[in-house]
């Protein structure tokens, strides 16, 4: 009868490189989560400033007015008792 003195599995990891391994994936993890986390914010971001340049065209008043300007009648809500 003969002894086999080595193991026929594979060697396993050391604990270090187990530590490691758990450790990589917990930081992809969170690079990952935080990413769509954050991307929302981000387009909401600029779409809120491209809503405000876009308001801040179409809002300017015109300066070839050389008269005196003229008010307007109020009207609608908030106009106050008439």
């Amino acid at each position: 009868m003969t002894l086999q003195a080595t193991s026929p599995r594979p060697q396993s990891m050391s604990a270090g490189a187990a530590i490691l391994r758990v450790i990589v994936t917990l930081l992809m993890f969170l690079v990952v989560f935080i990413a769509f986390l954050i991307a929302p914010l981000i387009a909401l971001g600029v779409g809120y400033l491209v809503y405000l340049a876009w308001r801040s065209r179409g809002g300017r008043p015109s300066s070839g007015g050389t008269g005196p300007r003229q008010q307007q009648s109020v009207s609608g809500f908030g106009a106050g008792a008439s």
